[in-house]
């Protein structure tokens, strides 16, 4: 209900300003301008996934990874965990130039720059989950003769799953406009670099077309992970 009276006022508004289209078009006026290019919309809107998609898993899997080994190692932490964090005191979207001239302008670095986008948000929240767990368990562990890597790979590991999911469905909300943010730099498709030629030659609703279509792919994939993550903790259905 109230995207239907913003989307109304928005129109109103429009019609009774007489704002110039190039500076603000109608909702009307976008979604006839939505029907017109989207055949043309296809190939960059497959090219900006692929990168959003890829970048999703590899930043997964390199969080899980060093949640693994700072969980594992108390000196791992000590040194590793630290200085990642560090690290993200830096924009991603400073270091795309620099993906760019190391890793060319091809798919690589779009799929890095999203990666990088990813793997913290993931880091954190296994991490978090991996300390967090019921001393019980692991004490139960302990009780029947599990030794630390028992501990570890029975109680810690299991645990983190939930972890890993909560921190996906953040990153999930970031990798579609990451992707964009690349193609901005660096590259020949996507919705980045339709933005840009829409902004090149002032076409304003072209570039909200391309803005509800982010929107719409975020919220998909916001929602597949949901159920990805909904799957790999069943017993979590069953205690809410």
């Amino acid at each position: 209900m109230a995207g239907v009276v913003l989307v109304g006022g928005w129109e109103v508004g429009v019609r009774l300003s007489h704002l110039p289209a190039f500076v603000l078009p109608a909702p009307s006026e976008v979604a006839a301008t939505a029907v017109e290019v989207a055949p043309l919309l296809g190939p960059h809107i497959a090219t900006t996934m692929q990168e959003a998609i890829l970048g999703l898993v590899l930043g997964a899997v390199v969080g899980m990874l060093l949640a693994v080994a700072i969980a594992a190692s108390p000196v791992v932490a000590d040194t590793l965990y630290p200085l990642v964090t560090v690290t993200q005191t830096v924009p991603t979207v400073v270091l795309a130039p620099l993906l760019i001239l190391w890793a060319g302008f091809g798919l690589l670095p779009k799929v890095l720059l999203v990666a990088l986008t990813v793997f913290f948000p993931v880091l954190v929240s296994a991490v978090t989950a991996m300390s967090d767990v019921d001393g019980a368990h692991v004490d139960m562990v302990a009780g029947l003769g599990g030794r630390r890597r028992h501990q570890f790979w029975l109680v810690r590991l299991p645990a983190a799953v939930p972890g890993v999911f909560g921190g996906l469905r953040v990153a999930t909300t970031y990798v579609v406009g990451a992707a964009v943010v690349a193609e901005y730099l660096a590259g020949s498709s996507g919705l980045g670099v339709f933005i840009q030629r829409s902004r090149k030659s002032y076409d304003v609703d072209q570039i909200l077309v391309a803005v509800v279509c982010i929107a719409v792919l975020t919220g998909a994939l916001f929602l597949l992970v949901d159920a990805l993550g909904r799957l790999a903790t069943p017993w979590r259905r069953t205690t809410t």
